[in-house]
């Protein structure tokens, strides 16, 4: 029997299979088979790929785990499979890997470190030693199974360990239960006397539409057509750390959101306000939002006035708890799941990519059906 492996038919089934020898030198012999191929040529292709994997644990690489994952993500950006916002989340999960691992080999890697690692997210690897969300650990491991299973593929490892990891449970909180404001909280907020024209119309814009906040950064006044707002792009962080537009989140991202005639006056009326700002400064109309400086926002600055805003407005009174950015998109798709919204209208209003992802988020909110048909009840008796 060959040690540099054979292919053959078997009798039984008429496909084909082979054998490879892949233990490490001076270890017992152990050898591989796999069979269920069509084709000899099939057979063999395989057999050379399962060859080149085994030859990183008989020739091993000097390679870390911390190396290959902070290059696999910089890999992956160049050839734009990901965008510069998705990288950096990315780079934070590989940082930290590479911190834990330290210096361990790639080919050395064990399901038994992946979990060991998991487990220390979960319990001390979060910000002043606290236990990061089961949510970010599943993401973790999502990228990391990802960035192995490219390495298995190259013949880097021999097998991908995150296969033989349990992925730790997503934390959920159901839709009910989020923190998000009632109508009365967010009429509030938006006439809170101190909240700047240019910051009111933004925050209603996104109470309104359910728009992402790269998608309310990219809006241009032609995107706007009196009943309706059109997304066409996204304004994120280019690789030079610097504002850039791109095409929206997904395919679905693409879309035209109709709006409220109270909104469509407010933005109206904000055309006016920002067009006489811009001839005072010597500029012309363009984004629908400018800043402070009459300018176009950057996604970050968007979450940092949006979060110095809601905190004054839970220092003031008008609001119970704290709500993120993004929870204006849960607030828009709960406000049209609870007047009846089916949720193939739902998913094309909030851009998402699949009807499961809407499906899953607002199917099973029935406490929200049920709460406002109470308050449709109770209306009659005390209003």
């Amino acid at each position: 029997m060959s040690r540099q492996g054979r292919v053959w038919k078997r009798p039984e089934d008429d496909l084909w299979a082979f054998d490879v020898d892949v233990n490490p030198p001076g270890a017992k012999r152990c050898r591989r088979e796999r069979r269920g191929f069509g084709t000899k040529g099939e057979a063999r292709v395989e057999m050379e790929a399962e060859k080149s994997r085994y030859a990183a644990v008989r020739n091993p690489t000097t390679r870390t785990v911390g190396n290959y994952l902070t290059e696999w993500v910089e890999a992956r950006v160049s050839n734009g499979r990901i965008r510069q916002s998705t990288a950096r989340g990315y780079r934070g999960i590989m940082l930290s890997a590479a911190d834990w691992f330290a210096g361990l080999r790639l080919d050395r890697l064990t399901a038994a470190d992946l979990d060991r690692y998991y487990r220390h997210l979960l319990s001390t690897g979060g910000k002043a030693g606290n236990g990061r969300s089961g949510t970010t650990v599943h993401q973790t491991h999502a990228v990391i199974k990802t960035a192995l299973g490219d390495a298995y593929r190259k013949g880097l490892i021999p097998r991908n360990e995150a296969d033989f990891v349990d992925a730790p449970r997503k934390s959920t909180t159901p839709l009910s239960e989020m923190p998000i404001w009632s109508a009365d909280e967010a009429h509030r907020f938006l006439d809170a006397p101190w909240l700047p024209a240019y910051r009111q119309i933004l925050w209603a814009t996104a109470f309104g539409t359910g728009l992402r906040r790269s998608e309310l950064a990219a809006l241009y006044w032609t995107d706007f057509d009196g009943d309706r707002v059109t997304v066409r792009r996204a304004r994120t962080i280019g690789s030079d750390s610097r504002p850039q537009e791109s095409a929206p989140k997904s395919k679905n991202g693409y879309r035209s959101v109709p709006i409220h005639p109270g909104l469509s006056q407010r933005l109206e009326e904000w055309r006016t306000v920002q067009a006489e700002q811009l001839f005072e400064a010597g500029l012309g109309p363009q984004y629908m939002f400018t800043n402070s400086t009459l300018g176009p926002w950057d996604p970050g600055g968007i979450t940092h006035f949006w979060s110095s805003d809601a905190r004054q407005a839970i220092r003031e009174g008008l609001v119970s708890v704290y709500m993120r950015l993004h929870d204006t998109r849960h607030w828009y798709g709960t406000q049209l799941f609870a007047v009846g919204t089916d949720l193939p209208t739902i998913r094309d209003q909030m851009g998402h990519a699949s009807a499961a992802f809407t499906a899953s988020t607002y199917g099973h909110s029935d406490a929200i059906r049920a709460r406002t048909a109470a308050e449709k009840v109770g209306a009659l008796l005390w209003d």
